[in-house]
């Protein structure tokens, strides 16, 4: 049997308002940039409003009005904001947080209960039951069960509270336009009908000073880098070692395969590929979410074939073209693997 430190669970953090948070990723069924959204009565004050996702009505929920925090009123939203949609006994429900962060895998040891203040009421301990200790920083984990389920309520709302006026930035009337933009393109997108192979999910990343997609399923995390050590007598593309928790990684740069200039070693991604994990050294990562597969497109001819083996495709992401890369074949094609060990 494994020890408890080798079990891993993935899990999605993200920021809302001055809050970290982290939900099972296993239970997001997307992330999506925040569309324009129709308020509807009688909904509960943290239901921000409705939105149609491929002929789907999903309600989006303000985790600063679930969570009553009491500085919440005249609150904005931004066109940076994110909506993760979850699973929620098989129909979807999105909540609108400010910022994805990071995917981590966290050990089972690394997860501890959440101090409950002594509090013991239903509703004290109702979305946070536990915590995890993320190299320096500590991280709540969200039971998206309770979250989700209107029988539990934050102890700060018992007495009731005031109702926050909720509506979009109030700036220009490029930013509204590109609200009522994305819930168009959302509503109007061929219908998923119960599958979902019909998104990818891709993290966005920035290397040599280009945008590039990354599949989710190779990634294990992506992590920073604080300090690393050299390894003499390597060839060029071998960054360095670093101890990922009691685990020698090492670190690549793919920036010469893909014909760019090294950037700075502040960031990387944990992938895994066949029966190895490697650290691809990144400028950093720009966002996390899951595109249509509609909207890719095929490899310019003009890329050339030695393009075509590390690219996989092209797609728009704010639109900027963004390449997709075939991680295994740059490693493999592009002889960054040494002796098939690294």
């Amino acid at each position: 049997m494994e020890s408890a430190e080798r079990l891993l669970t993935s899990y999605l953090a993200f920021r809302s308002g001055r809050y970290v948070y982290a939900a099972e990723a296993v239970h997001i069924r997307e992330i999506i940039n925040l569309p324009e959204f129709r308020q509807v009565d009688e909904a509960p004050d943290y239901i921000a409003g409705l939105v149609s996702i491929r002929g789907t009505v999903v309600p989006l929920m303000d985790l600063d009005i679930r969570f009553a925090h009491p500085s919440v009123h005249h609150h904005q939203y931004m066109t940076t904001d994110k909506v993760v949609i979850f699973n929620c006994d098989g129909s979807p429900t999105g909540i609108i947080v400010n910022e994805i962060i990071d995917i981590y895998e966290i050990p089972a040891d690394s997860i501890v209960p959440a101090p409950v203040y002594g509090r013991d009421t239903i509703s004290a301990s109702a979305f946070i039951e536990t915590v995890a200790k993320i190299d320096e920083d500590i991280i709540m984990i969200i039971n998206q069960k309770k979250l989700f389920d209107p029988v539990y309520r934050p102890a700060g709302d018992l007495a009731g509270g005031t109702v926050a006026e909720r509506y979009f930035c109030q700036i220009a009337d490029a930013d509204r336009s590109i609200f009522h933009k994305r819930a168009l393109e959302l509503a109007s997108s061929a219908s998923r009908d119960g599958q979902e192979d019909d998104l990818m999910p891709l993290a966005i990343v920035e290397a040599g000073g280009e945008l590039f997609g990354i599949e989710l399923d190779v990634i294990r995390e992506f992590i920073n880098i604080n300090e690393y050590r050299q390894v003499p007598c390597c060839p060029s593309h071998i960054v360095g070692n670093i101890n990922l928790r009691g685990e020698i990684l090492t670190l690549i740069d793919i920036t010469g395969v893909l014909s760019l200039a090294r950037g700075n070693i502040k960031s990387a991604i944990v992938v895994s590929v066949d029966n190895f994990t490697v650290g691809i050294c990144i400028d950093n990562i720009s966002d996390i979410l899951y595109l249509p597969m509609a909207g890719f497109k095929e490899l310019p001819a003009a890329l050339g074939q030695t393009s075509e083996d590390f690219f996989e495709f092209t797609t728009l992401y704010d639109a900027r073209a963004v390449v997709v890369l075939n991680l295994q074949s740059i490693l493999y094609k592009g002889n960054l693997i040494v002796n098939e060990v690294l």
